[in-house]
């Protein structure tokens, strides 16, 4: 446990360090189709460039996670944005679909940022107020998703290579950052002595309440990635909304998360553990996922998204604060990694899904099947996981005395 200076500087700077990051993502991703459309890319090309970069996430994140486990936070993270780096200024130079892919390619298995932060409050903070701290990064995340798009079609009057460069610029301002500004976070003793290998991350995930709050956050994930994924097109089919005003609806859902995790995340874990926040609020959010694609018109879809965005954000920051607390520090950065890539592998299956129940069951279906998967991951959390993490938490107390 550090000092309260240094806990505040870490979290200061990796406010921004995510902030930035986030900008540089969310100004690329929705210009990415008209990139490579430039260049003669047909619609097949543009769903393979979406699905690189998760696809490489989902072996990144835990081997960066474990990386960072090894040598350090910092030097994990530096790896990370240079990545990162790299892969923008590749992607501003592009004059081919080929050469686009492979920028892609180079974020997505150099992409573990968001793990090694996660690792970084771990190292830094008190199970107390551990949640409040991955809810400010949370909240960073979001605001980058919001500000980003609008920044990148301003950027994009000049040319889609400007927002590239641009993306590129504030990776140039985060390495600088992390080198200069943020202290480094050693890696535990035990940890060393650990190898590198995949056997290493099996025996992580066979952790009983570890691979039982995987298969939760498998559950949870694919149901919200479904909602986020298929929104647009819902929106579209069930109550004919414009894309103009579908955009204003998932600012203002971005702008609810972005409040929830900045603000509501410490006042209600401070008087709430995650365990209790997480089994009241996914009895909340099934029943909302259901009520949402039933909705009649506009303004009772606004009303329903409030609570539903609420509760996912006071979900989403608790189970990643579960999973601080589920390890020892020495595979702390590993299990996050493993947990954050399986929003990866749910972002490749659940448009496709979300798009299937549309089409052959309509849109009113939606938010039935979303609802139902995180319900199943409540009820495993419920049964399974909360028994197994209480055996947990139970002996590691009696290990103190």
């Amino acid at each position: 446990m550090k000092s309260e200076a240094q806990r505040k500087k870490v979290l200061t700077t990796l406010f921004f360090i995510v902030l930035a990051d986030m900008l540089g993502f969310g100004l690329i991703i929705p210009l990415l189709p008209y990139y490579v459309k430039q260049f003669g890319a047909n619609d097949l090309i543009v769903g393979l460039l979406s699905m690189v970069y998760p696809i490489g996430q989902i072996f990144a994140a835990p081997l960066i996670g474990r990386f960072s486990d090894k040598v350090g936070r910092k030097r994990a993270l530096l790896l990370s944005v240079g990545g990162t780096f790299l892969s923008l200024l590749t992607l501003g130079f592009a004059r081919s679909i080929t050469v686009i892919l492979l920028s892609r390619l180079i974020d997505g298995l150099t992409g573990g940022n968001i793990t090694v932060a996660q690792s970084y409050i771990g190292d830094f903070t008190d199970e107390k107020t551990r949640a409040k701290s991955l809810g400010l990064i949370g909240a960073a995340f979001g605001l980058g998703f919001i500000l980003g798009p609008a920044i990148g079609g301003f950027l994009s009057r000049w040319g889609f290579s400007v927002p590239a460069f641009f993306a590129a610029g504030l990776s140039f301002v985060n390495l600088m950052n992390i080198m200069f500004l943020l202290p480094d976070s050693k890696p535990a003793k035990s940890s060393r002595q650990v190898p590198f290998t995949f056997k290493e991350l099996k025996k992580t995930i066979t952790i009983p309440h570890v691979g039982s709050l995987i298969f939760v956050k498998f559950f949870y994930s694919l149901g919200f990635t479904m909602f986020e994924s298929s929104f647009a097109l819902f929106a579209m089919r069930k109550l004919n909304l414009p894309l103009s005003t579908t955009s204003y609806v998932l600012a203002y859902v971005g702008l609810v998360l972005v409040f929830t995790q900045g603000f509501l995340v410490g006042k209600v874990t401070k008087k709430y553990e995650e365990s209790k926040i997480v089994k009241m609020m996914v009895f909340i959010a099934s029943p909302l996922l259901v009520l949402y694609s039933l909705s009649p018109n506009l303004i009772t879809l606004l009303l329903i998204l409030a609570p539903l965005s609420v509760s996912s954000a006071l979900i989403g920051v608790s189970l990643s604060s579960l999973v601080t607390k589920s390890v020892e520090r020495d595979k702390l950065g590993e299990t996050l990694g493993i947990f954050n890539s399986v929003d990866s592998l749910m972002r490749i299956f659940s448009p496709l899904l979300g798009a299937a129940v549309i089409q052959y069951l309509g849109p009113s279906f939606l938010g039935l099947f979303e609802g139902i998967l995180v319900l199943i991951g409540g009820l495993i959390f419920l049964f399974v996981f909360l028994p197994r993490y209480i055996y947990f938490t139970s002996k590691k107390l009696a290990e103190t005395l």
